[in-house]
């Protein structure tokens, strides 16, 4: 599809889906640490791309006027899937193991600044000096409201750095996956990128567990694992999906900066951590630039050829 190519008008359903997705990856950090006691990490990650492939599988084949898929199609289904869970949960997975969840968050909240420059360099696309001021509000309320959360003391530099690694391999996903969803569902792109991200993991898992064994999972590590299937691989995905149709991926990224204050909120009402008004200042950065970065006027636009 040339870069040019018109997207469908958004519903006001694309951005409620695009609000409620962090709510449910918000709460991926803390259930992959649970999952974690019981399971490797790579076998984790193989285990639930496999799960959600199957489910989301056979509700794709049982729905009325499916896509038909070309061999092309099949071949960006298996890139996407590739890049957005072989490498992002590889990635993402191996590095919260090894660093805090709050350094994690962090992280995660630059996929925003990765799609903005991605989209300007690869996409040519115009970005808005409100926009642009948008994504660095919303991040530098993420770095307050997680410094002033605890902190990311506790983290490794491997470990950052692989949680970073994940959040550039999430851009370079939003931005194919957009182009793609044109005229395909997100059932189809969510479905096909669970089965080939389990074809591709598996392998990787396969040397862990030669190398380090395979652990007896416990009765938390289970349920952890089955949130992350339910709450995050098939509803978050879709969810994220369904926004990409209609939502360029320079807008839509800024809502994964939501992420972090679901995980502090999260925090204090199951936990019982404090919740400062620094941190209250903090979150009203983050949804003032979220709502900067996707406010009437700031749309990005494509480049045409004849402008280059």
């Amino acid at each position: 599809m040339p870069a040019s190519a018109t997207r469908l008008p958004a519903p006001r359903t694309a951005f409620l889906a695009l609000a409620t997705m962090p709510v449910l990856f918000g709460l991926s950090f803390a259930a992959t640490k649970v999952a974690l006691r019981g399971f490797q990490p790579l076998l984790l990650a193989t285990t639930r791309f496999a799960c959600t492939a199957l489910v989301l599988l056979a509700i794709w084949r049982l729905r009325a006027g499916r896509e038909t898929l070309t061999r092309a199609d099949l071949r960006r289904l298996a890139l996407l899937g590739f890049i957005s869970l072989t490498v992002y949960f590889a990635f993402e997975t191996i590095g919260i193991s090894r660093t805090t969840a709050s350094a994690a968050s962090i992280l995660i909240a630059t996929i925003p600044i990765f799609v903005s420059v991605l989209s300007a360099t690869l996409l040519r696309e115009r970005q808005a000096a409100l926009r642009w001021a948008g994504v660095v509000l919303s991040f530098a309320g993420v770095a307050v409201l997680v410094v002033l959360g605890g902190g990311t003391g506790g983290g490794s530099l491997s470990g950052n750095l692989l949680v970073l690694g994940a959040a550039l391999s999430a851009a370079i996903y939003q931005i194919l996956a957009g182009r793609f969803l044109t005229n395909r569902s997100a059932l189809c792109l969510t479905a096909f990128q669970n089965l080939f991200g389990a074809l591709f993991m598996a392998p990787l898992a396969a040397v862990e567990a030669a190398l380090l064994g395979v652990r007896r999972p416990t009765t938390e590590a289970v349920l952890g694992l089955i949130y992350l299937i339910a709450g995050c691989s098939v509803l978050a995905y879709l969810l994220l999906n369904f926004g990409l149709r209609f939502v360029p991926a320079s807008r839509a990224s800024t809502f994964t900066n939501l992420t972090p204050i679901v995980a502090v909120a999260g925090a204090a009402v199951l936990l019982g951590e404090r919740f400062t008004g620094w941190q209250g200042l903090a979150a009203v950065a983050v949804l003032a630039g979220v709502w900067l970065a996707n406010r009437r006027g700031v749309a990005a636009r494509t480049v045409p050829a004849t402008e280059v």
